[in-house]
């Protein structure tokens, strides 16, 4: 797992700090709409790695023809256990961040659910959802991922016709291109980048986008007297800056002058180059994963050594009446690895001193943890080997083996 989660750190970061740095040229030639759309590449990155991790990988060798090597220092077990604390500190940290970030997400979502409860409903014949009034809210918005409704505050039926219904079909629009499905989405993956800044701006660059792309549509066929109206509902409902990173909001003061300015351009909706770009990012991301996997599978054969490798290692404790003693020595164990990682029927194959380092050996491979695969392994072989001292980096170094 976090292999996995620093090699996609690597690769979502890189691609949107691209989205970001190009975000200007790409909206003045793209358009707000196949700009925002853009931003899928992200989670269609994710979605192709997770399906190439856990999809088997036919035609793939799994089963190991070498034996791996691993050295356990005495010196360095003592300060490795002194350390370990705060390396297991990491993962709980991190779980904690995502733990945090997604019960905000669930009390945002109840939040907006119990204004739904006092909400006062409206009947708007042309709406394809429910247009509801309620106090407590400062800007029109849709709320909801399973059952969406559009919430408008008090004041919205004192606006003049020509701006309600402006209103209404921007929120439709927001409804009819999924934004209450893709908004929760993005701000899990947010979530699961927690760590990384650059994933914050570009899940509020995200958001900007989204309503870029809505204004785009809404203004496009209007003339100029109607834009006029348009705008000044967005300043009327953009005093307040949005309360919620799942629902949409009509007004978000942080980038009016940027959604003014846009209305003047025209911005290019072709659903068949929407389609031939959903087409071109998804090959892409498969190109992407696939790069990275030959990556890491040509770092494998580069050693010669059709293997799995462990993602978790558990160092051995040196016995202490080896220590007292000033022995060294080696175990040779055979063991298999589960298609999810897991080690089992561990065996000593030999050792020497015979019996002086096996329990300690075995202790510590069965809670190793290999990377996951189709098929797992039979019969994997690991010698680890048991030293006083690290020699020296001048000392030159010969296997003596018997035959």
């Amino acid at each position: 797992m976090a292999n996995w989660l620093m090699e996609q750190t690597v690769i979502t970061t890189l691609a949107a700090l691209i989205l970001l740095l190009c975000h200007k040229p790409l909206l003045a030639r793209l358009g707000a709409h196949y700009t925002y759309f853009l931003w899928a590449i992200i989670p269609m990155l994710l979605l192709c790695s997770g399906l190439q991790s856990y999809l088997p990988n036919i035609g793939l060798a799994e089963q190991p023809l070498t034996m791996q090597y691993y050295r356990v220092f005495a010196s360095e077990t003592l300060a490795l256990s002194s350390s370990l604390w705060s390396h297991l500190y990491l993962p709980y940290l991190y779980l904690l961040g995502v733990g945090y970030l997604l019960a905000k997400m669930v009390y945002q979502h109840h939040q907006a659910l119990s204004l739904s409860l006092y909400a006062q409903r409206l009947d708007i014949p042309s709406s394809p959802i429910d247009v509801a009034q309620v106090s407590g809210i400062h800007s029109p918005m849709l709320v909801g991922i399973f059952k969406p409704r559009i919430l408008v505050p008090v004041d919205f039926l004192t606006l003049s016709h020509e701006q309600q219904q402006a209103i209404l079909a921007h929120e439709i629009y927001h409804y009819r291109r999924g934004d209450h499905i893709a908004n929760p989405i993005a701000f899990i993956i947010s979530a699961i980048f927690w760590f990384n800044p650059l994933m914050w701006l570009a899940h509020q660059r995200f958001r900007h986008d989204q309503e870029l792309a809505c204004d785009a549509y809404i203004t496009g066929d209007m003339d100029h007297s109607q834009k006029i109206a348009y705008s000044r509902a967005l300043l009327a409902y953009s005093q307040h800056a949005p309360s919620s990173m799942l629902h949409t909001h009509y007004g978000d003061k942080n980038i009016l002058k940027e959604r003014i300015l846009q209305m003047k351009k025209v911005h290019g909706n072709n659903p068949l180059a929407i389609l031939s770009l959903t087409v071109l990012m998804g090959l892409s991301s498969i190109a992407i994963n696939q790069q990275a996997l030959a990556g890491n599978l040509g770092d494998k054969q580069a050693t010669k050594q059709d293997v799995i490798y462990p993602v978790v290692r558990i160092e051995p404790k040196y016995p202490v009446e080896a220590v007292n003693s000033n022995l060294n020595g080696y175990v040779q164990l055979q063991f298999d690895i589960s298609a999810q990682g897991k080690v089992d029927n561990v065996a000593v194959i030999k050792s020497s001193p015979q019996g002086v380092f096996d329990q300690s050996a075995i202790d510590a491979l069965e809670q190793w943890v290999y990377e996951k695969s189709a098929n797992g392994a039979k019969a994997s072989k690991v010698q680890l080997d048991f030293v006083m001292h690290e020699p020296a980096a001048n000392v030159e170094r010969i296997k003596v083996t018997s035959h």
